[in-house]
């Protein structure tokens, strides 16, 4: 077989596998203006649901059938219990909750069919190959391009001349005249909210014997996914169909060819599309809503007596509990002062900004890198390279914060995301100078004033004075005009334009000192760790470090330093007698994001300010009027972002 043709049918193949999980993601996107980091989820549940069929049943196509109906089994109950709950508060709490699910479904699939690389067998008819073309084409392989090719027709079949086609766009575009005249909004969004599921779970299942099954193929196909539909558009079809196309031909040819910086690329177009051309190819401009986020309206403590004795008690305890226990516990303790200097980094964006990056591990990772490679490669001191890494992520971040924060909304989300999956790529392929996927260490931690990093109680100190510098230095920043400035923008960034302020200036200056506190922080965890990989760059770890900002409250400086040992100690003292310990911490987030906005600290500044914790907007209500009743739906996107077919507004 010629090897372009090879190479080309692999490409249209991994493009029509892309397709079922991307159109389902651009059809909830597009019709219920619903970000879902779960989908990836539901292709992994559907895949191994596929295998447990196969497994009892011996029968390929029975798992076709049922594994998908069962899928959105459960996807109907997140949509109906979780999902509708927070259509208000927009797409930063949808998509923080579905990063909770990921979580649930992970450590789901991981108890159940274990940890192991699985494989789930085509059927019978369609092993082996055929002759076509002047090659051998494997039968299952153009069976997947066929059925995939199918799928996309009834789509556009359905969308376009069908009249259950036309009831969901009337429903998107106005949802309270569509229920005047009879339909049944809220089962009609559930029923859209549902077929999404369902392409993800045939994707998964028909992925299976191509791709194999392991946990963790939902991040492994959510993010190319998001590509696509970035490249295609938001909410069209025909963008989604193109869209795999294009991605999986180019990642074909860029394996075969350009292995080294194929990657990249991907990561490079999706950022290139995001700012040059943030509809896609056939989405509608203006069409994305802002991605909202609630920060509970709070009174900052009063410096009271009471107040004050607790935080004295607090700082006097923290200096004295590491001369009270034995290195593993000084060691956790350290790990959080770092992580709490990476959160409060991210609640200077997120909380006081309202800039709601999900690519902030970028930052870290390239601190850490600068100091284990300097160190490594060409021997400097830790500090020296701790001290260069500074200034470099600050520089970092004024680059990528210069295109960023041009933008707003799922657009910023996303272009943050692909930044910081720019900076994966480079250290995951850049294996001369990074050690690739291996990761790289530092020869020696270096002392401080003749103290050694290797020991931990040093370590403890180095890390908590660290951590209690920024955490006063980042108050007094927020007590300033400058401060004041950055909060005015996460309030009403309009009034604060009308008034005469730069506030894309300002955002890029929050952006900047944001990236160079992370950059601060992985250079510490490059000296507590003395070892780096790719993954603290990966989207995953931004994923985390959100969790730990929300879990703990953000726009508190406190509660994401709360929010960190929360989260770390459930990771490394919960795994030790619990192997859910995913599950546990994906249920605590998902209750938090729903029931307590203000996040743990925001309960118990509460209760110390003899206040009642802050309350979540009223649950099950839409951006538009609300469907706790049950006899409302979500209204869908902004007008334009409405799911299309051709590239019309529907």
């Amino acid at each position: 077989m010629d090897i372009y043709l090879a190479q080309l049918m692999n490409g249209l193949v991994y493009g029509m596998l892309l397709f079922l999980t991307a159109a389902g993601l651009s059809l909830i996107f597009g019709l219920m203006n619903v970000v879902s980091l779960a989908h990836g989820s539901f292709f992994m549940l559907g895949a191994y649901l596929a295998f447990a069929v196969v497994r009892e049943t011996g029968n390929y196509w029975l798992a076709l059938l049922i594994s998908p109906c069962l899928t959105v089994l459960v996807g109907l109950v997140v949509e109906r219990f979780f999902m509708r709950r927070l259509y208000r508060r927009g797409h930063l709490d949808q998509v923080l909750l579905t990063f909770g699910f990921t979580f649930v479904f992970f450590d789901a699939v991981r108890s159940i069919w274990g940890s192991d690389i699985r494989k789930l067998a085509p059927p019978v008819s369609l092993e082996g190959s055929i002759a076509l073309v002047g090659g051998m084409f494997s039968t299952y392989r153009l069976f997947l391009l066929a059925f995939g090719a199918l799928l996309a027709l009834i789509l556009w079949a359905v969308m376009e001349k069908s009249r259950l086609g036309a009831m969901v766009r009337a429903g998107v575009d106005d949802s309270q005249m569509a229920a005047g005249l009879g339909a049944n909004i809220p089962a009609l969004f559930s029923g859209v909210f549902g077929a999404g599921v369902a392409l993800a779970a045939i994707g998964g299942v028909v992925a299976a014997p191509v791709l194999g099954l392991y946990p963790g193929m939902d991040g492994d196909i959510l993010i190319p996914s998001f590509i696509v539909i970035v490249i295609g558009g938001m909410g069209s079809l025909r963008g989604a169909f193109v869209g795999t196309l294009l991605v999986g031909i180019a990642d074909a040819f860029g394996k075969a060819y350009v292995p080294a910086l194929s990657l990249f690329l991907i990561y490079l177009l999706m950022a290139v599309f995001l700012l040059v051309r943030p509809q896609g190819l056939f989405g509608i401009k203006g069409g994305v809503a802002p991605a909202g986020m609630v920060v509970a309206a709070r009174a900052a403590l009063s410096a009271t007596l009471r107040v004050k004795v607790i935080a004295a008690l607090v700082l006097l305890a923290l200096a004295c509990y590491p001369l009270l226990v034995p290195d593993y516990q000084r060691t956790l303790v350290s790990e959080i002062f770092v992580f709490a200097i990476f959160a409060m980094s991210l609640d200077l964006l997120l909380g006081y900004t309202g800039l709601p990056s999900f690519g902030h591990a970028g930052f870290f990772g390239l601190g850490a890198y600068t100091v284990i490679v300097l160190g490594a490669l060409f021997g400097l001191n830790g500090w020296t390279g701790v001290l260069i890494a500074v200034p470099l992520t600050a520089l970092a971040a004024a680059l990528i914060g210069f295109f960023c924060v041009r933008t707003s909304g799922i657009t910023f989300l996303m272009l943050t995301l692909a930044f910081s999956q720019l900076l994966y790529s480079i250290a995951f392929k850049w294996r001369d100078v990074t050690g690739g996927s291996d990761g790289i260490g530092i020869p020696d931690r270096p002392n401080i004033f003749g103290w050694s990093l290797s020991e931990p109680i040093v370590m403890y100190y180095v890390t908590f004075g660290f951590c209690l510098l920024c955490y006063v230095g980042l108050r007094r920043l927020i007590a300033s005009p400058l401060g004041h400035a950055f909060i005015g923008i996460r309030e009403n960034e309009s009034r604060m334009r009308a008034i005469g302020y730069s506030t894309g200036l300002y955002k890029l200056l929050s952006f900047t000192i944001g990236g160079a506190l992370a950059g601060l922080a992985g250079g510490l965890y490059a000296l507590f760790n003395g070892f780096v990989s790719p993954e603290v760059l990966h989207w995953s770890a931004s994923g985390d470090i959100l969790i730990m900002v929300m879990l703990g409250g953000a726009g508190t400086l406190l509660g994401p330093v709360l929010g960190s040992a929360i989260f770390l100690l459930m990771k490394n003292l919960v795994s030790s007698y619990n192997d859910h310990w995913m599950m546990i911490i994906g249920i605590i987030f998902i209750a938090c994001v729903m029931f307590f906005p203000g996040g743990v600290w925001g309960i118990l500044s509460s209760r110390i300010a003899g206040r009642k914790p802050d309350s979540p907007p009223r649950p099950g209500t839409t951006p538009a009027e609300g469907i706790a009743s049950g006899d409302k739906a979500p209204t869908g996107a902004a007008p334009g972002a409405s799911m299309t077919v051709d590239g019309a507004a529907r």
